[in-house]
């Protein structure tokens, strides 16, 4: 059986890059601001790249809900 594609919306790319954007520089940010950071017990390395890969999960969803609402908004005018 043929299902209907489901239609992409032309702002998906856009917002996915945007929140992909921010979530690198915010995890550089993270990353920049944590090796400067001399504490008694240090992070282990694998929970560094666990909450790089949060910081990136979050934002690029953060992106999506917002395209999300955009386009809610755009529709109901």
């Amino acid at each position: 059986m043929n299902q209907p594609k489901k239609k992409i919306s032309k702002l998906r790319r856009p917002f996915v890059i945007a929140g992909a954007v921010i979530g690198a520089g915010v995890s550089a940010w993270y990353l920049y601001d944590n090796f400067g950071t001399v504490s008694v017990i240090p992070d282990p390395v694998w929970l560094k790249f666990v909450k790089v890969s949060l910081l990136m999960f979050c934002s690029i969803y953060l992106a999506n809900l917002l395209r999300n609402i955009v386009e809610f908004v755009i529709g109901k005018r």
